[in-house]
């Protein structure tokens, strides 16, 4: 077994404020940490989106050097406070938000900066953060609640080949998730030269006439710059292709209401249930915390059961018009109400690309929060979904824009999915290997013998 050993976090770490920055300071000058890049990142990123103009006596005072520990030190709720990011290299210049605490080591041998940043955002400290905190109008950390924090650490030694494993999980994961940016990146862009600057491949006339098939169907000129016949819209109040036509959302694919759970019906086991908290900024959806409805699937119409490939999207709250993509998994998922669902049918990665790329448009988010506004809580209907207007070009070149990023999004999907399990394969290995249970082989493999399986790998559910 592990010789774990129990310390005060005070006694290894110095907390330090961040820097109380002006508005006019931000945008420019040097590199800064945020609350949003400590909140969302186990390491902060490579490279930091942010800056402050500082002065070199606020960049010496606000470093951020190798090891640093930043916790988020205010918040609305509990959840919220105490979320952890470990700088894995210094930063020169860098400064650090006033909403931040930094911890800086005083001590060398007994943590290990890349064990610490999945230790601190693991159940076991987040747990104790949040029987220690104060809650009055906002949650806080201050210097009283770290003094009360204890850390329960193994060796040094057996930290760093935890933390240099653990780690390896965590590039993989980056690293599809550079690769989904570009995807979803090549998506939008073709999106906007096809659709909104209407520069789609010319189709041949037969194809318009529903006789081209292959791919010479298309001349490959620019449709609109190449001279294309353009007509006005009056609802519009704009030029689109001919051919083309003003619908609805709802004409290419209709949201629909989830399932009316009752509250008797929440459980530790039984279905699991997408509600509006569990999606998220990046089109996905958080399995980690669903919630859990105690009833048989028998009693609910499948139609409450999302699809993989299809969408979701919030409909009440802070967070109305958020959507996601519903991902590749072997469980089933329920669509809670007030969540709307957009069922693309038994093959959803072939419609998918149109509808996503839509629903991201700024026009379609624009008239969502109109709609929402005017209520003491941000509110819309699937009605009011399904009524915003949508540009539908002709069939044969709306298919051809979902043929070519099909395997885009399946591919995005592939990876959400092995990001998902390397995810809860990376908190099961956490507390195995602290506890001796799991060991790390000498070549960074994990040997275990009589003890209890780590997940089993979900399996790729990719579509054609």
């Amino acid at each position: 077994m592990s010789k774990l050993k129990e310390y005060k976090f005070c006694d290894l770490y110095e907390m330090s404020s961040g820097i109380s920055s002006k508005p006019e300071q931000a945008g420019h000058g040097t590199l800064f940490v945020s609350f949003k890049t400590v909140f969302n990142n186990y390491f902060l990123p490579e490279e930091l989106e942010d800056l402050m103009h500082t002065s070199e006596k606020e960049q010496d005072l606000y470093s951020v050097l190798e090891g640093d520990v930043f916790l988020t030190r205010t918040s609305e709720t509990l959840d919220e406070l105490g979320m952890s990011s470990v700088a894995f290299k210094d930063y020169p210049t860098a400064t650090y938000s006033g909403f931040l605490k930094r911890l800086r080591p005083i001590q060398k041998d007994i943590t290990y900066h890349k064990f610490m940043a999945f230790y601190l955002r693991s159940k076991l400290f987040r747990s104790s953060m949040n029987n220690n905190a104060i809650m009055t109008l906002r949650a806080s950390l201050n210097e009283q609640i770290f003094s009360y924090l204890k850390l329960v650490l193994p060796p040094y030694d057996e930290q760093k080949k935890i933390g240099d494993l653990l780690y390896n999980l965590y590039l993989k994961i980056e690293l599809n998730n550079k690769i989904n940016a570009q995807l979803e990146a090549m998506a939008k862009t073709l999106y906007d030269y096809w659709f909104v600057q209407f520069d789609f491949p010319s189709p041949m006339p037969e194809v318009l006439e529903g006789k081209g098939e292959d791919n010479n169907s298309f001349t490959g000129k620019p449709y609109k710059s190449s001279g294309g016949k353009m007509v006005w819209n009056e609802e519009l109040k704009r030029e689109i292709p001919e051919g083309w036509e003003v619908g609805t959302f709802g004409d290419y694919c209709k949201s629909t209401g989830g399932f009316a759970f009752k509250a008797s019906l929440w459980s530790d086991k039984g279905l699991k249930v997408v509600k509006i908290k569990d999606i998220q900024e990046d089109y996905t959806i958080n399995l980690n915390d669903l919630s859990l409805a105690n009833i048989t699937s028998d009693k609910i119409d499948k139609k409450f059961m999302a699809v993989p490939g299809s969408v979701l999207i919030a409909m009440t709250g802070a967070t109305v018009g958020k959507f996601a993509i519903v991902p590749y998994t072997n469980e089933g998922l329920y669509v809670n109400q007030r969540v709307g669902y957009f069922n693309l049918g038994d093959k959803p990665i072939r419609r998918l690309p149109f509808l996503i790329n839509s629903l991201n448009q700024k026009y379609f988010r624009e008239a969502i929060f109109t709609l929402a506004s005017g209520a003491a809580q941000p509110n819309i209907s699937n009605e009011q979904i399904n009524n915003v207007p949508l540009v539908i070009p002709d069939k044969k070149t709306l298919d051809k824009y979902n043929a070519i990023l099909a395997s885009n999004y399946n591919k995005i999907l592939i990876n959400q999915k092995q990001n998902q399990t390397l995810s809860q394969l990376r908190d099961w290995l956490l507390p195995m290997l602290m506890n001796g249970q799991v060991k790390v082989g000498g070549t960074n493999a994990v040997t275990q013998g009589g003890y209890p399986e780590p997940p089993n790998e979900l399996g790729m559910v990719a579509e054609d």
